[in-house]
């Protein structure tokens, strides 16, 4: 059957189906948006680390313990969604 035949309340629906199914595509890929480990001690860095001895994810974190320039041990905890230094 030919598209032109569909009912335009068929078309309609249908063209709202793909348009919602490409919004929950949208919002679950932007949801799963984490930042990496390059980024994270990119972070570190800019927060006064000039050496990261250790760098793990946890959850929904980045954990980096290292050190200063003044060889003070310094422990950051960065949000894996956005970057931010949490308390």
């Amino acid at each position: 059957m030919p598209i032109v035949h569909l009912p335009r309340r068929l078309l309609a629906a249908l063209a709202l189906s793909a348009l919602l199914a490409l919004s929950a595509h949208a919002e679950e890929t932007f949801a799963s948006a984490t930042i990496s480990e390059s980024r994270a001690r990119d972070i570190a860095w800019s927060a006064g680390l000039v050496h990261v001895e250790v760098i793990i994810r946890s959850g929904d974190r980045w954990e980096v313990v290292g050190r200063t320039a003044e060889d003070d041990e310094i422990s950051l905890d960065i949000d894996i969604k956005n970057g931010r230094i949490l308390d």
